[in-house]
Formats: C-alpha cells, structure tokens, sequence
C-alpha cells in the first residue's frame, strides 16, 4: 500500500488531540460558566440574609425607641408621675411578650446638689431603707434611677444609681437631651449584672422636659431638662430573644454574626457574637463569604459582621458544575478515541476524512443546539423564544437574498444569540415583575457575556462577534458598544428586528403577548433611527405579503 503524503499522515495523526483539545475547551467554558454561576447564586443569597440581619436590628430598635417615647409622652402629660403609675403603665406594655430581650424601663432624675438630700430623704420614706445616690462624689447635678420596671432583682440593683456620673452614659444622655430624641451609649456594664453570666450592655435613651415649658432651642432644653426615661439591654438576651429570634435559629449553623461597639471590628470592643452562644464552638476560620458594615443608630456607630459557615458554602458545591465537568471529561475521551479509531490505519483515514468532516459539522450543529437548550433550560419563561427568533431571522434573510454560508453564520448565531444569559442570576430571569436599574443592568451584560464565552471557540464564521452586537442600534443608543450604522454587522441587524418581533408576540410573565401587528408597527417606527430599513422592509413584506406564521 502506497505511503501518504506527508502531510495528510501529519493531519491523521493529530486529528484525535485536535478533537481532544476542543472538547475539553468547550467542556471548561461550560463548567466555568456553571461554576460562576453557582459562585453568584450562593453570593446573592448571602447578600439577602445579610440584608435581613440589619433590618432586623434597624427595626427592633426603632420599636425600642417608639416604647421611650411613649413612657416620655406619659410624664410630659402629667405634672407628676408616681411610682405606682409607672407600675402599671410598664405592667400594660407586657414587654416579656411585645419586646423580647429588653431588660426593662426606667425614669432616672435630674437632681441638682441642692435637691440630693431631699430626694434621698423622699425615697427612704417611700420605702427604700437604704436609698443613697451611687457612686459617693460631690458633683453638680446629679441623677438618680427612682423608677425601673420590671421591679425584679436584678432591676433592684440599679435603684439610685447616677449614669451622669460615668462618661460613656453621660455623653448618650447628653446627646438626647441636646436633640430632643433617641440616642444609645456605647458598650456598658450594666449595674445589675452579678459576677456570673456577665455580658455587655448599652443603653437606650430619651429626654423628659417640665411639662408646659419650652424646649425648642437647645439652651431651652437644658434649662427645661427633668430626667430620662431608659431602657438597659443585656445584649445576648436583646440579640438571640428580641432582635434576631428564631431568625437566629435558622441560620445559626449558617452564619456567624458579629455586633461591635463602634465603626471598626476590634475585638475588645465586642458585644454580641452568635458563636458564643454555641458551646464548643472552634476557633474563627477564614470564611468564603464576609460582610462587614458600619451603621449609625440613633448617634452612635454600630459595626455588624457577617460571615458564612462550612453549611451555608456546602450550598455553592452543589455539584453541578463537577457534573458538567466529568460529563464533559468523559464525552471528550469518547469522541477522542473515536476519531483516534477512525484514524488508526491510512486507508480508513483517507475514506472516513469525509465522514468525519460531516460529523464535525453535525458535531458543531448540535453543540450550539445543546447550548441553546442550556440557555432555555435557565430562562423558562422565554422557552423558545431563541428558536423562533431564529426562525424569523432566517426568513427575513432569505427574502432579503442573503444565503450560503452567510445564512448558515446568521441562523447559528440566532440559535445561541442569548447564552449570555447564563451568567444572570435565576432569579432575576424569572422574576415576575419589573425590573428595577441594578436587575436591568445585569439583564444588558448578557450581549458582552455571550461574546466572552463564545470568542475562544473556533467557529468558522463570526459568531461571537453577531451575538455581541445583535441589541445594537443604527442611532448608536444600543449596547453594549455603542456602534453605530454599518459598523453592526448585518447579521446582527437581522437578529435584532427577529428577537424585538418574538419577544413582542410572545408572553412574558409581566405582561401578555402584544400582537404581530404591534410588533410590525413597532419595528416600523424604529425604521432608518434604530432597525436597518432594508430588514425591517423584508420582516413587514414577510409576515404582511408573504404570509409568513411564527413556528409553533
């Protein structure tokens, strides 16, 4: 048997790895694809529970401070409140059922040096044997604790004590008196934590003023000042019973969530930390997702950490992306030795080299109609939609004069002219109703998105380069280059007016289908400023002259 050429026998030898070498590229483009997709999904859900976290606190403390003001309106509409009053005013608020997590509501009293001994006198024959103002010091004011419901053991500890007296309290007080509203402290220990189970506290202010005097100006509000009614939190109790909840029981093996005193992360500034709550939990490690933000509540910086657990990244590995991958590995070796087997002696070689160029053609017909499928498979709401825009985008060009391997380019570009898709979230394609800025963003990348993953394919004609520019606009005020004219490639144009016709004669979850009429005119108007007038010339006489249906 006579030798080959040289050439051709270089050509069958390297045919197998040839194969070997596409496969395997469109086998990585899939798993890449499928693996950032994974990697988003998984971000956007953490980045919704991280918004649930701070919601959560945002408005627990918002109704701490609505309850303040209430207990102020009660004092502001009376001369004087007595203790039996508050009693039973803090009784009907139910806080154990309605607040869970607070510690309880207090009146603490402005008392000038003049008036200490007055009040001391007063409290001692109110019952409070050993009433004194805490700590000992000469100062001028004073303030002191007289009312804290629930009156329980550990609220008893707190009676008499003067918060104006220690300076992280003082400059919360200050605060609130100076604005005339909510404001909490900084990091405490509470006055009635023992030596067991201590944890860190804050507290939770709003200004009392003598009823029926001014208090518009800041110089009126301090002249006017009577006291502040309060509320101390133990913060693990407020966090894990009040705050978070069962919110933090669903997500405990989830997440890791972290309050600290001020607008940085410093460990001595702690004052909650899920973990703790935990017994035997290990030492941090480095998690794959993190959020870590600074929050100003009611004038005082909190800075909340959020981080992902080995449960919730479990989610990201879900193995669909190792799927696609193996999948992808195997298929590739089988077609490798295939063509490997087809190849192995020279005279089948010479005789199959036809059979293998029509298999690598078939080959290529039904990656680009599996990529399609992917891409209908992750949009079902527009199942379809892509087929049918090709269908249309195929006779439009046919009735323009457009054939041979042009045409064959066109209807392979419109096959998969939306795989850029797959890079969008699932939920914003199926989300049933309007978009907002930050979704339609996303939505518009998928033109850029489909020339990224399609470039580093070999196709025989520009494929990549028709799906980039297929939502360009003659007036320039397409994307994502912005081109204008003939600088959009005319199979682009096609696809262009094909995929406005479908989607306009096709229902969508936020609408119902609009109707072919609507569509023509539609394409009508855009004529010579947006669409190519000669394609949209050819779509209008297609369905209007010709007679031309959608397939089904």
């Amino acid at each position: 048997m006579p030798r080959l050429p040289i050439r051709l026998e270089t050509s069958i030898w390297l045919a197998p790895w040839l194969v070997l070498s596409v496969c395997l590229l469109v086998t990585f483009s899939v798993w890449s694809v499928a693996h950032r997709n994974e990697i988003r999904e998984a971000e956007f859900a953490f980045d919704t529970e991280v918004s649930d976290v701070h919601a959560r606190v945002s408005a627990r403390l918002d109704n701490y401070s609505y309850l303040l003001k209430g207990a102020a309106g009660l004092f502001s509409a009376s001369s004087s409140v007595e203790r039996q009053e508050f009693h039973d005013y803090v009784e009907k608020l139910q806080l154990e059922q309605s607040y869970p997590g607070i510690q309880g509501v207090g009146f603490a009293r402005v008392v000038p040096a003049k008036d200490k001994q007055g009040l001391v006198a007063a409290m001692r024959r109110e019952g409070f044997a050993q009433f004194n103002i805490k700590p000992e010091g000469e100062r001028d004011p004073y303030s002191a604790i007289v009312y804290l419901e629930p009156f329980d053991w550990r609220n008893q500890r707190a009676i008499g004590y003067d918060m104006y007296a220690e300076p992280i309290r003082r400059a919360a007080m200050e605060r609130a008196r100076d604005v005339d509203g909510p404001a909490i402290s900084g990091k405490v220990v509470l006055v009635q934590e023992t030596e067991k189970e201590v944890q860190s506290g804050f507290l939770m202010y709003v200004p009392v003023y003598r009823s029926h005097l001014p208090h518009q100006t800041v110089a009126e509000r301090r002249k006017n000042l009577t006291g502040w009614v309060y509320e101390p939190f133990r913060m693990q109790n407020l966090m894990s019973k009040g705050v978070l909840g069962n919110f933090l029981d669903a997500v405990r093996d989830q997440l890791d969530i972290e309050i600290y005193d001020g607008d940085k992360a410093d460990r001595n500034a702690i004052m909650f930390d899920s973990s703790a709550l935990l017994s035997g939990m290990a030492e941090k490690r480095q998690a794959r997702f993190s959020s870590i933000r600074s929050i100003e509540y009611f004038g005082h910086n909190w800075t909340i950490v959020v981080r992902s657990l080995p449960a919730f990244e479990a989610k990201v590995a879900d193995g669909r992306s190792r799927t696609a991958a193996i999948g992808g590995v195997l298929v590739s070796l089988l077609l490798t030795l295939i063509v490997w087997l087809l190849s192995s002696t020279n005279a089948r070689a010479i005789r199959l080299a036809e059979v293998m160029t029509a298999r690598q053609g078939q080959t290529l017909t039904q990656t680009i109609a599996a990529m399609a499928t992917v891409i209908e498979m992750r949009d079902p709401y527009t199942s379809g939609h892509q087929r049918r825009a090709a269908e249309i985008a195929r006779a439009i060009a046919v009735e323009m004069g457009v054939s041979g391997e042009s045409l064959r380019a066109l209807y392979f570009a419109a096959t998969i002219y939306e795989i850029g898709k797959i890079q969008v979230p699932a939920e914003i394609l199926s989300k049933p109703g309007k978009l907002n800025d930050i979704e339609f963003a996303m939505i518009k990348t998928h033109s850029q998105n489909g020339f990224e993953i399609l470039r580093g394919i070999d196709f025989p004609w520009p494929i990549a380069q028709i799906v980039q520019q297929h939502h360009e606009r003659l007036d320039g005020s397409g994307y994502p280059q912005g081109l204008k004219g003939d600088s959009i490639m005319l199979e682009a144009r096609i696809i262009g007016v094909a995929d406005v016709v479908e989607a306009m004669c096709s229902h969508r979850p936020y609408r119902p289908a609009l109707g072919m009429n609507a569509a023509l005119d539609k394409i009508g108007a855009g004529r010579g400023a947006l669409y190519d007038p000669v394609v949209v010339d050819a779509c209008i006489r297609l369905f209007r002259e010709r007679g031309f249906k959608i397939p089904d």
